[in-house]
């Protein structure tokens, strides 16, 4: 694969793990994140033999000692990852081929997720077609709006669209202030504003 970095939430979307794990992770070591930037600032991100490594002992767990873990990871290190089928460390191998597959096909997931969205001159993601700002979708079903109820609010909205809302807002986290888990029509006719409601319908 093409050498890409991959930020804490791309990673955790791809090992299907949460963030806070992924970032644990990093603090203890042994990978090597760098410092990128993206919008809001700096961020840690993580490389493609990184990826490799952390998935590969997840998937293994209690098999490997800290020890070989680092011992893995230096090899890995210094494997052309892409072409090994499996990695030599002292008198261990571990066979990383159904572990790069694997990932090959979560890292392509994660790279559609752009193709369904697009960004305003603000730099705000938005979900093609729609117009609507993808962190807002994924606020409101944070907030317990169910796919459907947001679908009330947002007919233009499909369910294939709210879904890629939320997983493009959990690989690329909105910097900065949050949007509100509630939408504004909802917020309306919880206040008893209905007819503020349907002027809102008609517009």
């Amino acid at each position: 694969m093409a050498e890409t970095a991959f930020t804490a939430a791309e990673a955790a979307f791809v090992l299907r793990e949460p963030v806070r794990q992924v970032k644990k992770a990093l603090d203890a070591g042994p990978v090597q994140a760098k410092l990128v930037h993206k919008a809001g600032g700096a961020v840690r991100a993580v490389e493609w033999t990184d990826l490799v490594y952390l998935y590969a002992v997840r998937t293994l767990r209690e098999e490997l000692t800290p020890k070989a873990r680092h011992a893995f990871y230096r090899a890995l290190r210094n494997a052309p990852v892409e072409a090994a089928g499996e990695i030599r460390f002292g008198h261990l191998s571990i066979a990383i081929g159904e572990f790069t597959a694997e990932l090959e096909t979560r890292t392509h997931e994660l790279a559609a997720l752009a193709e369904d969205v697009e960004f305003r001159a603000d730099g705000d993601p938005i979900l093609k077609e729609s117009g609507v700002e993808v962190h807002r979708i994924a606020a409101l079903l944070g907030g317990g709006m169910t796919p459907e109820e947001i679908r009330e609010d947002y007919p233009s909205l499909t369910l294939a669209a709210i879904s890629t809302a939320k997983a493009y807002a959990k690989a690329h986290p909105k910097p900065g202030r949050p949007y509100p888990g509630v939408s504004v029509k909802r917020a309306l006719r919880g206040a008893g504003l209905e007819a503020l409601d349907a002027v809102l319908d008609d517009e």
